[in-house]
C-alpha cells in the first residue's frame, strides 16, 4: 500500500483518526489525490454516516479558508475541525454530516436525524429521507436534467421514479431533488421464491431500453470507448494506492480489446444494479430509480452492469428478469465477456475506497472473475457455473 501521502495514511489509521476527530469513526468512500488531498466519509462503528474528513497538502490548504466560512455561515463553525499534521506540510478538516463544505447550506437547513442520511459522498452527493420523501443534494446543478429525464422515460411508459416540488419551506435549487419515498425493499434483497418481482423488473427493463434515445432530453452516448475508460481509471487508481493488490488487475485491463462491435443506441441506466430496481411493499410495483447517469449507449452496457454485480454478490437471480425483459424487448439479454470485464475493473477499487475489511483478498477475487469471464461470448447465459468461481 502506498503510504507515503501523509493524508491518506492519517485517513487509513483508524486508531489516528479517532485520536484527532474524538470519537470512533471509520472511514470510507476514500477519494484521494496524492501529495494534494484525500477526501473521505467517516461512519460510526455501526456503519451509520456520521461526517467527513479531508486533508489537504501544500497549496491546497488554501481551500480550508473557504470551508470555514460556509459552515460559521451556517451557524456550524464550531463543529468543524481543523488541525495541521506535525511535521508535514498537511492540514486536516473534519465535521459532521451536515458541515460538509461544499454542501453544508443546503445540508445544515434540512438538519437530518443520523438514521435518515441514506448516503454521503463528502463534498460531492448527500441523499437523505425527509418525511415521505428523499431528497438528493449535490455539489453541482443536477435538477433540471433528472428531472427531464424521468419525466420523459414516465411519459414513454417506463417505471421510474419521478422528480416532485420541493415541500413548502423546505430547500430548493438546482442543486436539490425531491423524490418520493418507497416504503418497501429491492431486488438485491428479494428473498428466495420472489420471481415474480424479478419478472416485472425485467420487464421495466426492458421497456427502458425499448424507448428511442431521441424522446430523452440530456443523454449523452456512451458506448465501449467509456466503458474502457473507467475501468482504466479504477485499476490505475488501485496502482497508484496499492500496487501490490492490482497486479492482476492490470493484466486483464491489458487483454482488453480497444474496440468491441455493439448495437445501436438505447436508453440505459448507466450504473444498473438490482438495488436499483425498488419494489414498493404495498403494490408489488417495481419502479427504476438513480437515474443520473442515464445514457444512450448499447443495451449490453446495462446487461453487463447487472451481470457484473450478480456475479460479485454471488447470486443467481437474474433468471426471471431475463424471461421478462425478453418478454417486453423481443429479444433475451446478453452479456459479451469483455463487456463484463469492464463492468468489474470498474469496479475493482471500490473495496479498497470503501475500506472492507478484507480488501485485498476481495480485490484478487474480482481480478480473478474479470479474467475468467473475459473470453467468455455471452456470461449471462453461463453466469451458473461463473457463480462457483465468484463465491
Amino acid at each position: 500500500m502506498s503510504l507515503a501521502d501523509p493524508g491518506l495514511a492519517l485517513v487509513l489509521d483508524p486508531g489516528r483518526l479517532a485520536e484527532l476527530v474524538g470519537r470512533e469513526v471509520r472511514a470510507t468512500y476514500v477519494r484521494p489525490k496524492l501529495g494534494v488531498s484525500t477526501t473521505a466519509a467517516l461512519t460510526n462503528p455501526d456503519g451509520t454516516p456520521w461526517g467527513w474528513v479531508r486533508t489537504l497538502t501544500g497549496g491546497a490548504a488554501a481551500k480550508a479558508g473557504k470551508a470555514r466560512r460556509s459552515a460559521e455561515e451556517a451557524g456550524l463553525g464550531r463543529v468543524v475541525g481543523e488541525a495541521d499534521l506535525p511535521g508535514r506540510d498537511t492540514l486536516v478538516q473534519w465535521g459532521p454530516v451536515v458541515s460538509d463544505p461544499r454542501l453544508v447550506g443546503i445540508a445544515a437547513a434540512l438538519d437530518p436525524a443520523p438514521g435518515d442520511v441514506l448516503r454521503h459522498n463528502p463534498l460531492r452527493r448527500l441523499v437523505v429521507r425527509d418525511g415521505d420523501r428523499v431528497v438528493r443534494v449535490t455539489s453541482a446543478a443536477h435538477r433540471s436534467r433528472l428531472a427531464h429525464v424521468t419525466d420523459d422515460l414516465a411519459a414513454a411508459g417506463v417505471p421510474v421514479l419521478t422528480c416532485t416540488a420541493a415541500p413548502d419551506g423546505r430547500p430548493a435549487g438546482r442543486r436539490v431533488s425531491w423524490w418520493p419515498w418507497v416504503e418497501g425493499t429491492d431486488a438485491a434483497s428479494l428473498p428466495d421464491g420472489a420471481e415474480d418481482v424479478l419478472h416485472e423488473a425485467g420487464r421495466g427493463l426492458g421497456r427502458l431500453h425499448c424507448v428511442d434515445p431521441a424522446r430523452v432530453r440530456g443523454l449523452v452516448v456512451r458506448g465501449w470507448a467509456e466503458a474502457l475508460a473507467a475501468a482504466r481509471s479504477s485499476v490505475e487508481l488501485l496502482e497508484e494506492v496499492a500496487s501490490g493488490a492490482a497486479g492482476g488487475a492490470r493484466r486483464v485491463l491489458d487483454r482488453l480489446p480497444a474496440d468491441v462491435p455493439a448495437d445501436g443506441l438505447v436508453v440505459c441506466h448507466g450504473d444498473l444494479s438490482p438495488d436499483q430496481l425498488l419494489v414498493s411493499a404495498g403494490s408489488g410495483e417495481v419502479v427504476l430509480t438513480d437515474l443520473d447517469r442515464a445514457v444512450a449507449a448499447p443495451a449490453v452496457l446495462d446487461h453487463a452492469s447487472l451481470v457484473a454485480v450478480d456475479l460479485l454478490d454471488g447470486r443467481a437471480t437474474l433468471g426471471p428478469l431475463a424471461q421478462g425483459y425478453a418478454g417486453t424487448a423481443g429479444t433475451r439479454p446478453s452479456a459479451p465477456g469483455p463487456w463484463v470485464a469492464a463492468a468489474l475493473l470498474g469496479r475493482i477499487a471500490e473495496p479498497w475506497r470503501h475500506q472492507v475489511p478484507g480488501w485485498p483478498g476481495e480485490t484478487v477475487r474480482r481480478a480473478l472473475l474479470a479474467a475468467r469471464v473475459l473470453p467468455v461470448e455471452d456470461v449471462w447465459a453461463l453466469r451458473e457455473p461463473l457463480l462457483e468461481v465468484a463465491r
